[in-house]
């Protein structure tokens, strides 16, 4: 019995280490082959995807894309980014708006370009790995910042050009804002990079980054030719003041267009050093809080102009009146924003997969938009030819 023993207690031993390498062996395999199999769908995904988007995304649409986005959160830093190289400047406002985008769609394009050729589909992915780049960008926002604080503009870059003499530093801002800016991952720019980096069409891919580009300038440069057209520099509310100091024997003019200038360009860059880039807006929301205080005080104002100003004629109480509408205003955004959700995130996205719904129709929106801004623009560029040969 005990020979037995020392004989089948081996051969079970064998037996039972047998059958686990075994069950592990087919167990290893099943996930090997469930992770091919993801793998596979995710490879089917990302070719459908850019199938479709090589089939629906004309160069109208992702500029109409570009324009949608600008709805979203995560643009809403271009605003100040856009005043803070403008604000100062007594000269055509449209003018630096073009050579700003000029900066900013050149290296937004080239960013495109690398992430998609390095299988990233995200400019935030871009911030994350590329933080130093961003950070770097940011001192040097700080730096040029400074410069125009002090109303030294961008004196330290000399080019020969016919351009305004500061059009070398607006563009060298546009570009390094581009580096920290981190673009929305809408359903269009995001089949945009999947069909880059499925059928490697970097040239496609960058005509269509250009016009989404060109789309997301739309907003600000109809605000430039409305600024220009309407010669709004010459109102009271942007005359603005100067300030003196005395440093030793020599004095220091401080313009407060300059000042409000670098002190925004300051707050970008220090910006983009804390958070590595402009991703922290999405989650903030901010453009639904500028929204929303923006109709508040737009309502105000209209109250004032049309109700209170006629109830009251003293000057001492329209004064009064106003400050109490100011604060009225406060307390209905704080009371709005602590019992109601108003958030933006998700419109771009929502309106962009409608414009995919239905591609056709929106082709003709997009070109007559496209059509609308040639046509400024050509009005535009004549009037500048006029003055310059005045």
């Amino acid at each position: 019995m005990v020979a037995a023993l020392r004989i089948t207690a081996p051969l079970l031993l064998f037996l039972l280490l047998a059958t686990t390498y075994a069950a592990a062996q087919n167990e290893q395999n099943s996930g090997i082959e469930k992770q091919l199999s993801i793998f596979e769908k995710l490879q089917d995904y990302n070719r459908f995807t850019a199938e479709s988007t090589l089939r629906n995304v004309s160069f109208l649409i992702a500029f109409l894309g570009g324009i949608l986005s600008f709805l979203a959160p995560c643009t809403v830093a271009l605003l100040p980014a856009f005043l803070a190289t403008t604000a100062k400047s007594r000269r055509s406002l449209t003018l630096e708006m073009l050579v700003f985008f000029a900066g900013f769609s050149l290296t937004f394009v080239i960013i495109g370009i690398a992430l998609t050729s390095l299988g990233k589909i995200s400019f935030t992915t871009f911030q994350q790995d590329a933080a130093l780049l961003v950070q770097t960008a940011g001192v040097i926002l700080v730096f040029l910042g400074l410069l125009m604080f002090f109303g030294k503009g961008f004196s330290f870059i000399h080019l020969r050009t016919r351009l305004p003499k500061d059009s070398p530093g607006t563009f060298l801002f546009g570009a390094l804002f581009a580096v920290g800016w981190s673009a929305c991952i809408g359903p269009i720019i995001a089949g945009i990079f999947t069909m880059a980096a499925v059928f490697h069409n970097y040239a496609y891919t960058a005509l269509l980054l250009f016009f989404y580009a060109l789309g997301l300038a739309i907003p600000l440069f109809a605000a430039a030719f409305a600024y220009d057209k309407f010669n709004i520099a010459g109102s009271r509310l942007l005359q603005g003041f100067n300030l003196t100091l005395k440093i030793g024997k020599s004095e220091l003019v401080l313009t407060s267009a300059n000042m409000v200038s670098g002190l925004l360009m300051m707050f970008l860059g220090i910006f983009f050093v804390l958070n590595r880039g402009t991703t922290p807006i999405t989650a903030a929301d901010l453009l639904g809080m500028i929204a929303l205080l923006a109709a508040i005080f737009a309502a105000a104002a209209l109250i004032h102009k049309f109700i209170v100003s006629r109830l009251i004629s003293g000057n001492n109480a329209r004064k009064i009146a106003a400050v109490a509408e100011i604060l009225a205003g406060i307390a209905a955004f704080a009371y709005i924003t602590k019992h109601y959700a108003v958030r933006t995130t998700g419109l771009a996205e929502r309106l962009s997969d409608a414009v995919l719904e239905n591609t056709a129709k929106f082709n003709f929106v997009a070109a007559a938009i496209l059509v609308l801004f040639i046509a400024v623009l050509a009005y535009f560029i004549k009037r500048q030819l006029k003055g310059g040969k005045k």
